[in-house]
């Protein structure tokens, strides 16, 4: 071999080496790629899986907010309810209040009349006679 084929027989064994080893470079920085497509791929899962079970809860929250807004609701309308059959209940007893006052004092009046007390002194004797025969 001359010298010109044993320099062109090393730059092409120089430039196959060259070669080979961008090609393994190449091939690493494409593994290393695959390996962050994957990292996010597995990232990207991990966040949709938490936003799913974060909607679930923010879901979950507003049923329990929503039940409580309406047993507040109901609390109230019951509450509001109850307030109206007790002033009903109290104007019921003012009124009957009022009218026994009112029959008191024509009891009062009644007794105060001579007419009572005539038929009570008369008929005394008819009481006291009653009273011996009930205690006999």
């Amino acid at each position: 071999m001359s010298d010109e084929n044993l320099l062109e027989h090393t730059r092409r064994e120089t430039a196959e080496l060259r070669l080979a080893e961008q090609l393994r470079a190449a091939l690493e920085q494409r593994a290393a790629f695959e390996l962050e497509v994957l990292n996010s791929r597995d990232h990207a899962i991990g966040r949709a899986a938490e936003i799913g079970e974060l909607r679930y809860r923010l879901v979950k929250q507003a049923a329990v907010y929503e039940h409580r807004l309406s047993d507040a609701a109901t609390h109230d309308a019951n509450h509001r309810a109850h307030i109206a059959r007790l002033e009903a209940a109290l104007a019921e007893v003012g009124r009957r209040a009022a009218r026994a006052e009112t029959l008191e004092r024509e009891i009062a009046a009644l007794r105060s009349s001579s007419t009572w007390r005539l038929g009570r002194l008369l008929m005394s004797p008819v009481r006291a006679v009653k009273r011996l025969l009930r205690r006999a």
